[in-house]
């Protein structure tokens, strides 16, 4: 199936965090994730990338920023 992947759209990559399309081409998809650009040859994204809409994407950053923290929380009650 043809899906026209273009800048600013929001994707899940294969672990479940959402992902900002930078730019692309013919071969590779450049993706923002985390704050670093990170490149995905075009079968790859093609297989392990999802779209989502922004509401989902939302919901899947706060919920995974919670995880986070409560990860430092439990860090500095066991120090």
């Amino acid at each position: 199936m043809f899906k026209l992947i273009q800048r600013g759209q929001v994707y899940a990559d294969s672990h479940g965090w959402p992902v900002l399309i930078h730019s692309s081409d013919d071969k590779t998809v450049r993706y923002w994730r985390q704050g670093r650009i990170n490149t995905a040859s075009m079968d790859r994204f093609q297989n392990d990338f999802e779209p989502l809409s922004r509401e989902e994407a939302h919901q899947i950053r706060a919920e995974l920023e919670q995880s986070e923290h409560i990860k430092k929380l439990r860090a500095l009650r066991a120090a």
